[in-house]
């Protein structure tokens, strides 16, 4: 009880309070605000349907993932960029597949945007 006397101490509890009602408001406000960044950020596709269409479109997971996160702006510019590459580089059949089928699943993308 004698602590409650020094006015340090009533600043700070006073501070704390003020800082949880505010706390509460913010939540009552926006629920999402108690979530962790990954879960609002994640755009609402499952694993199972990243890997339905990789699958089905014949591309790496990681490409769909990446380009979930990517813009009209960088899309655009990555299939430039892979087609630059088909055009100039020497490879198999095989590598020269496999990006022909990435560009059109970025096209398709791109499209669908």
């Amino acid at each position: 009880m004698k602590y409650l006397k020094n006015p340090f101490v009533l600043i700070g509890l006073i501070g704390l309070g003020y800082y949880f009602i505010q706390k509460k408001k913010i939540l009552k406000k926006t629920p999402s605000a108690s979530k962790s960044i990954d879960e609002v950020e994640k755009k609402g596709l499952s694993e199972d349907e990243i890997k339905n269409i990789a699958k089905e479109n014949k591309v790496p997971i990681s490409l769909i993932e990446d380009c979930n996160e990517m813009n009209k702006k960088d899309l655009a510019r990555t299939i430039i960029a892979n087609q630059k590459m088909l055009n100039e580089e020497k490879m198999n059949n095989d590598e020269r597949n496999h990006i022909k089928n990435m560009v059109v699943y970025l096209e398709k993308e791109l499209d669908k945007r």
